[in-house]
C-alpha cells in the first residue's frame, strides 16, 4: 500500500473518509465501550471514527507501516463540554489506514478492516479457553476478587478474539498495547493465559500476607494492624532481618568498656520484650542507637605543624600578634603532651574580631574535626547534661550531641558565648560545665540520657566570651583568658582589603577585582560609619556596596572603583560626624571613658546642681558598682570645694542631679568615678571642664585613684571620637604599651594618684 497524503480545502468532499483521534496512550480494544472528549468540528451526529493509539499524528509517516491501525468507533449518544463534545459510543473492529488527507488541519483517512490471524485450530482454542475459565473462576471466588472478574461472560470458543478484546480491558497486569498490535489470535490468548496466572499469583500473595498479619494480632491489639501488615510486605519484598542479631553483633564490635556493652545488652534485652510498636520500645530503640552512634574509642590523626599552624593563623587573620602566638604556644604544649589537653583556652572580646574563625583555624591546623555549640540564652541545665530518659522526648545533651555529630573523641569543640549562660528554677548551666571544663574530671563525664561515662579529656574545648562581668568565677577558674582587643583603623583598612572585600566579592558571585575600594574611602567608612571594635558591621558596609554594583554588573558593566566622595551615593548620609560640641568647655560636663562588651566607648558624665532640699537624683540605666561610685564622687568633690573655699560645699538646700546619656544602655564598672566626682566640683564650683580631654580611673573615699582594665579600647574610642587628651590613673602607665605605637604618638597621656590632680588638669 502506497503512501497518499493531500491536503484537501473546505469544499472538497469527505465522503467515504472518517476523522483520526490521535494523542492516546493505550490502544482501544474492539468490542468495548468508548466515553472521550472531541473538537466540535470533528463532530458529525452520523460519523464514525479512528482511533489511533501514540503521542501524535505526523504526516510524513509510513502509512504501509503495521503502527497505523487504529480502532473504528460508533458514536451511541453525545454530550455538550464547553470547546469539545464528549461522545460515549462503541468500538467496532481494527482497521488500517490507506489514505489520509487534512481539512482545516484535521486528518480524515480511508480504511479497511484489519482483523487478527486466526493460527490456531479449535482445539487449541479450547485447551486455552479451560486455562482461562478455570482462571477466571478462581479469581472470582477469592476473598479479595474484584467484582469485574465475577461478571466475566464465559470464553467462547467461536468467537475467542472477540472475548480476548472484552476481557483484556479488565486485567490491570496487561498492556492493551501488546493485545492490540499482536498479529496472531494464538499470540493473543497467551498474553490473556499469562495475566489471568499473574493476578491468581497477587491473590495468593495478598491472602497470605493478611493470614500472617492475622496470626501476629487479636482482637486487643486492632491499632496496630496496618503496622504488622507494613512488616509483613517489607519481610516478604526483602527478607525478614533478625534485628536481635544486627544490634548484638554491633555491640559486641563496640570499643567501648565492658560497662557500656553490658547496659547495652540489657537495654536490647528489654527492647525484644517489649510489643513491638509500643513507645516504650521506641524509647529503647532510640537510646541503643544513640549510644550505638558514639565514637567510643575512635580518634582524628592529627600532626601539629607549627609553621603550618602559623601560615593557616596568617592566612585567616590579620594583626592580633600576641593573640597569635599565644595559640601557637598552645598548639606546641600541646603537642609535647601527646594530645592531653592541660587547659581551656577562653577568647574574650567585643563582637567582631575573630574569636569564633580563630577557633576554626585551629582545627584547621590540627586536622580535627571542628564543632560548634552556641551557649547563649542558655538556661536549663539539662542542655549541658542531657534529659534523663524518664522525660517524654528526652534528648543528649549539647556536649555528647556535638561529639555524636563531630564521630570522633577528639574534636575542637567550640563553646561559644558562654558569658551568655542564664539559670532559673532547672538549673544553672555553668555548674553542669564544671566537669566538662575541668580536665581532671572530664575522662568519666556522664551525660543524664546515656548515663553511662564518656571519655572527653581528649577533647580541645575552646571557649568565647564578650565580657567577663558576668561569668561564674569557678568557672572562670578552669579557663586561661586571652584577650583579643580591639583593632586600629588602620588594621581595619588592612583587614577590609586583604579580607572582607574577596569574601564578600566571592559570595556575591563577583569577578575578582571588579570593585576596588580606595584605602581613603574605607578610611572615611570606619570613621563616620562604623566606629566599632571589631569589623562586622564594616563588612556589611563593603556587602551594601557590592550589592549595587552587583544590579550594575547585571546590566553590563564590568568595573568599579569607591572613591571616599562616593560613600554617600552608596551608603547614605554618614552615621557619625565630628561634633564640636563635643569638645566644648562646659559647667558639670566630663567626658569619661569606659569599656563594654562591644569594646571602647566615650560615656559623658553631666552634672547641674541648684536650689533644693539636699536631694541626689541620679538619672541613665546604671548598675549598683557605679551608683556607689556616685555617692563617694559627691563626698569628694564636696570635701575639695570646703578645702579650698572654691564655693558653696553646703549642700543641706541644694538639689544635684547627675545624668548619663544614652540611658538605655545599661552603663556599670569601676572606672567612672573620678569622671562623677569632676563633674559634681565642677558644677559646685560654675567652673567649666576642658572639653578636648577624656578621663577614666575609680575613685576612693581619701580620695586616690586607683587603676582599671580595658585602657587600649578606652584610648581608641577617644581617638574615634577625636579626642587627643586622656587622663589616666598612674598605675595603668605600664597598659599604655598594649596601644600601637603609630597610635601612642597621637595621644597625649596625663597620669595621676589623686582626684585633686585631676580637678586642676580638667577645671578652668
Amino acid at each position: 500500500m502506497e503512501e497518499n497524503i493531500i491536503a484537501l480545502s473546505e469544499n472538497d468532499s469527505l465522503k467515504d473518509f472518517y476523522p483520526i483521534l490521535v494523542g492516546f496512550k493505550k490502544a482501544i480494544l474492539p468490542d468495548n465501550d468508548v466515553g472521550l472528549n472531541i473538537d466540535k468540528r470533528m463532530y458529525d451526529d452520523k460519523y464514525v471514527t479512528v482511533l489511533l493509539p501514540g503521542s501524535s499524528f505526523v504526516a510524513t509517516d509510513d502509512l504501509s507501516a503495521e503502527t497505523k491501525i487504529g480502532t473504528l468507533i460508533t458514536i451511541n449518544r453525545t454530550m455538550p463540554k464547553g470547546e469539545t463534545q464528549a461522545f460515549f459510543g462503541r468500538s467496532i473492529t481494527r482497521v488500517r489506514l490507506n489514505e489520509v488527507v487534512f481539512s482545516n488541519d484535521i486528518p480524515y483517512a480511508k480504511i479497511s478492516d484489519f482483523p487478527y490471524e486466526i493460527d490456531c485450530d479449535r482445539e487449541t482454542i479450547s485447551v486455552y479457553g479451560e486455562i482461562i475459565s478455570s482462571g477466571i473462576k478462581k479469581l472470582g471466588t477469592s476473598q479479595n476478587a474484584d467484582k469485574i472478574y465475577r461478571d466475566l461472560p464465559p470464553f467462547d470458543e467461536d468467537d475467542a478474539d472477540r472475548w480476548i478484546n472484552m476481557y483484556g480491558a479488565a486485567f490491570r497486569s496487561i498492556d492493551t498495547n501488546d493485545l492490540f498490535y499482536a498479529k496472531r489470535t494464538s499470540e493473543r490468548l497467551e498474553k490473556i493465559a499469562v495475566a489471568i496466572g499473574v493476578q491468581l499469583d497477587q491473590s495468593k500473595i495478598r491472602e497470605e500476607i493478611e493470614r500472617k498479619v492475622q496470626e501476629n494480632i487479636d482482637k486487643s491489639q486492632r491499632e496496630y494492624y496496618l503496622r504488622e501488615e507494613l512488616k509483613v510486605i517489607n519481610d516478604e519484598l526483602y527478607g525478614a532481618e533478625d534485628e536481635n542479631e544486627k544490634y548484638t553483633q554491633a555491640i559486641e564490635a563496640l570499643n567501648a568498656s565492658d560497662e557500656v556493652k553490658e547496659k547495652l545488652k540489657k537495654e536490647l534485652t528489654k527492647m525484644l520484650s517489649l510489643q513491638t510498636g509500643s513507645p516504650e520500645s521506641f524509647v529503647c530503640k532510640n537510646y541503643i542507637d544513640t549510644v550505638l552512634a558514639l565514637p567510643w574509642g575512635k580518634y582524628s590523626e592529627e600532626t601539629v605543624d607549627i609553621e603550618k599552624a602559623r601560615r593557616i593563623l596568617d592566612e585567616d587573620h590579620f594583626g592580633i600578634v600576641d593573640v597569635k602566638e599565644r595559640i601557637i604556644e598552645y598548639l606546641a604544649v600541646h603537642a609535647l603532651g601527646k594530645g592531653e589537653t592541660t587547659n581551656i583556652l577562653c577568647l574574650v572580646g567585643p563582637p567582631g574580631v575573630g574569636k569564633t574563625s580563630i577557633v576554626a583555624s585551629i582545627a584547621r591546623a590540627l586536622g580535627r574535626e571542628y564543632i560548634r555549640a552556641s551557649l547563649g540564652g542558655v538556661h536549663d541545665e539539662a542542655e549541658i547534661r542531657g534529659h534523663r530518659r524518664t522525660y517524654i522526648g528526652s534528648m543528649p545533651g549539647r556536649i555528647i550531641a556535638g561529639i555524636k555529630k563531630a564521630g570522633t573523641s577528639n574534636p575542637v569543640f567550640l563553646l561559644d558565648e558562654i558569658d551568655k549562660l542564664g539559670a532559673d528554677y532547672k538549673g544553672d548551666p555553668s555548674n553542669a560545665l564544671l566537669e566538662v571544663l575541668d580536665p581532671k574530671q572530664n575522662s568519666t563525664f556522664q551525660d543524664h540520657y546515656i548515663d553511662l561515662p564518656f571519655d572527653l579529656s581528649k577533647v580541645m574545648f575552646i571557649t568565647t566570651a564578650n565580657s567577663l562581668s558576668t561569668m561564674s568565677r569557678p568557672l572562670l577558674d578552669r579557663m586561661e583568658i586571652i584577650d583579643l582587643g580591639s583593632y586600629t583603623p588602620e588594621e581595619k583598612t588592612i583587614i577590609a582589603q586583604k579580607f572582607l572585600l574577596p569574601k564578600g566579592l566571592k559570595n556575591l558571585g563577583l569577578d575578582e577585582g571588579s570593585v576596588t575600594l580606595t584605602d581613603e574611602a574605607i578610611g572615611r567608612m570606619i570613621e563616620l560609619y562604623t566606629r566599632e571594635a571589631g569589623v562586622r558591621k564594616l563588612e556589611q558596609l563593603i556587602g551594601k556596596i557590592l550589592r549595587k554594583f552587583a544590579v550594575k554588573a547585571v546590566e553590563g558593566e564590568k568595573k568599579l572603583v569607591v572613591e571616599a566622595n562616593d560613600l554617600e551615593t552608596y551608603l547614605g548620609i554618614p552615621r557619625f560626624t565630628e561634633d564640636d560640641v563635643l569638645k566644648t568647655d562646659r559647667v558639670g560636663v566630663v567626658h569619661g571613658l569606659a569599656w563594654t562588651e562591644n569594646g571602647g566607648d566615650t560615656l559623658d558624665v553631666e552634672c547641674s546642681v541648684i536650689k533644693g532640699k539636699d536631694k541626689k537624683i541620679v538619672t541613665g540605666n546604671l548598675g549598683t558598682v557605679m551608683k556607689e561610685s556616685v555617692e563617694i564622687a559627691i563626698a569628694n568633690a564636696r570635701k575639695e570645694v570646703i578645702r579650698e573655699n572654691a564655693g558653696d560645699g553646703d549642700l543641706s538646700e541644694k538639689d544635684v542631679f547627675i545624668h548619663f546619656p544614652e540611658g538605655a544602655v545599661p552603663k556599670d564598672g569601676p572606672s567612672a568615678g573620678a569622671a562623677i566626682s569632676t563633674a559634681v566640683y565642677s558644677a559646685l564650683t560654675d567652673r567649666p571642664v576642658r572639653g578636648d580631654y577624656a578621663i577614666t580611673g575609680e575613685i576612693t573615699l581619701l580620695g586616690r585613684i586607683t587603676p582599671i582594665g580595658g585602657v587600649k579600647e578606652k584610648c581608641l574610642a577617644a581617638l574615634r571620637n577625636g579626642i587627643k587628651n586622656i587622663i589616666l590613673p598612674s598605675g595603668n602607665q605600664k597598659d599604655v604599651q598594649d596601644i600601637p605605637e603609630n597610635l601612642r604618638e597621637k595621644i597625649k597621656f596625663c597620669y595621676v594618684n589623686e582626684i585633686r590632680e585631676v580637678y586642676s588638669l580638667l577645671i578652668k
